[in-house]
């Protein structure tokens, strides 16, 4: 059965904050703030929504032998980065704006990158390692890479593969016969041993890993990774595994093929469609989606589950040289098709042979950073200007008037009665402005609730149809194929479920130089 300790707890502290503001409200206004709609998310998934754009970091024996799953199974000597450097990876991220970075602390071959106890199959037991430590280095690749995210103020998250083929009997090992690794093929439920136990018992020792100087890590994330190339059947005690998580490290997300806490987006390209919605009604104990329903989500589900979308910057996860990055334009286009759908983007950018990002790779991060610097940085809106709504919640025009859309707080909303379920604000923008992208945010701290949006213009003196969404729910980017000049927006919400909340709103463009 589903256990959500964590969850629950957030949400009763969403809830009872919103209980004390809404006291606080009527006392001072008479006018209650509208109830939570539905399923609401944590504090923590509000947290995770906010990082939007993270890299993931494959990298293991793979990077060494030009596969992606391992299946040669070669012993932990090939392992050898000429010039590891984590402190490189963490940089190269901070600066190209990505918010964190995940590790594969174990893929599916099975070798474990840290200083693990339950097995023999990890890096710490080949050349490359035992010669760091014999020259008083850390080899603890894991332990690296959390300190130098530390170090640069970005996330760090773990991935943990389920299956483990290094345990799967169905999976040959011709390289490991007869060695110190030819370990028992626990992996299956008709196997002899317990997978689970084993398996909890490593995501236990990287949960509770701490740095050098004796600090705990912090786990943003935990990738719990679904895919498996076996016949070999295995079922997982996801509860307990959860149950780990929650214990140690409450703060982290669980991402799985459908939850707890993040969902899969049911492909590998880095987009969703254009309607999504970030509940669902199935855990990942219960009979598992397609991709397509994935993408889709479950309007007003049963839970909290948002996607995710994983992308490479090159054609493989893992490192290989004949491959080449994807263009910065490239990048930009999926990222509009992720993280401007209300869908975070976890970008795979793999370490090569040395142990470094690829300085191309980096060049290019950087170069996809400066065109989002640029395509943003054009804010038309700002606190101030004159905006108009077609009706207030409560007639309360500081607690709920539609200047709260314009003032970058993100605890603040436009808000209409409970009776309403549409309505529109309108922005005079003091002048001609040529205009060709725009950002809307719903207040999903209270639940998602619209399901259909409009974005108008006067142009020529009468209003043009610019925009026609579906679902909003935490962010929507929306470009035009072609700029147009206008002096005034308008932002319609044409159906939601609920009362609508609308946090942001904003206009991107350049002030016409008649003006």
């Amino acid at each position: 059965m589903l256990t959500k300790e964590r969850s629950t707890l957030g949400r009763r502290w969403v809830l009872l904050f919103v209980g004390t503001v809404s006291w606080l409200a009527t006392v001072a206004y008479g006018q209650a703030p509208p109830s939570a709609y539905l399923q609401i998310p944590t504090t923590e998934q509000l947290d995770w929504h906010q990082l939007e754009y993270y890299a993931f970091v494959h990298f293991g024996p793979n990077t060494f032998t030009n596969e992606e799953w391992g299946l040669s199974q070669s012993p932990p000597d090939v392992f050898a980065p000429t010039a590891l450097d984590t402190d490189q990876w963490a940089k190269s991220f901070a600066d190209a704006g990505m918010a964190g970075m995940i590790l594969t602390a174990k893929h599916h071959d099975g070798m474990a990158l840290w200083d693990i106890n339950t097995t023999t199959y990890k890096i710490g037991n080949g050349k490359w390692a035992l010669d760091r430590v014999a020259n008083g280095l850390n080899a603890d690749v894991v332990q690296l890479a959390a300190a130098s995210a530390k170090k640069y103020n970005i996330k760090f998250g773990i991935y943990l593969s389920p299956w483990d083929i290094h345990r799967d009997p169905a999976m040959p090992k011709p390289n490991l016969t007869g060695t110190i690794y030819d370990e028992p093929q626990i992996f299956g439920d008709d196997s002899p041993g317990d997978y689970n136990v084993f398996y909890a018992q490593q995501l236990t020792e990287l949960v509770t890993m701490k740095l050098s100087d004796g600090s705990p890590i912090e786990v943003s994330e935990v990738w719990l990774d679904g895919n498996s190339g076996s016949d070999t059947v295995q079922t997982f005690n996801w509860t307990d595994f959860r149950n780990i998580i929650r214990e140690y490290q409450p703060d982290a997300i669980m991402w799985g093929h459908q939850g707890v806490d993040a969902r899969w987006v049911g492909n590998e390209d880095g987009v969703t469609i254009p309607t999504n919605w970030h509940t669902i009604s199935r855990t990942q104990d219960e009979t598992q989606y397609s991709g397509d329903e994935l993408e889709l989500g479950v309007r007003d589900g049963t839970y909290w589950t948002p996607a995710e979308a994983d992308a490479r910057i090159r054609d493989g996860w893992f490192y290989h040289a004949t491959e080449t990055p994807k263009t910065a334009d490239a990048l930009m286009d999926m990222y509009m098709q992720s993280v401007g759908r209300s869908v975070n983007l976890l970008l795979d950018v793999p370490p090569d042979t040395t142990g470094q990002i690829v300085s191309g790779d980096a060049d290019i991060l950087l170069q996809f950073k400066s065109l989002r610097d640029t395509f943003f940085d054009r804010e038309v809106l700002t606190p101030g200007l004159a905006a108009n709504a077609s009706s207030v919640r409560g007639g309360n025009d500081t607690l709920y008037g539609p200047a709260n859309a314009l003032d970058g707080n993100i605890d603040t909303y436009w808000a209409v009665n409970d009776n309403e379920t549409t309505g529109s604000l309108e922005i005079e923008l003091n002048g001609s402005y040529t205009v060709d992208a725009f950002i809307t945010q719903e207040h999903i701290a209270l639940g998602q609730r619209i399901g259909g949006y409009v974005i108008d213009a006067v142009v020529n003196g009468t209003y043009q149809t610019l925009i026609t969404g579906t679902s909003l729910g935490y962010k929507r980017i929306d470009s035009l194929n072609a700029s147009v000049e206008t002096s005034r927006i308008r932002l319609s919400i044409t159906q939601a479920n609920a009362t609508p909340l609308v946090n942001s709103f904003q206009v991107l463009g350049a002030q016409s130089s008649s003006t």
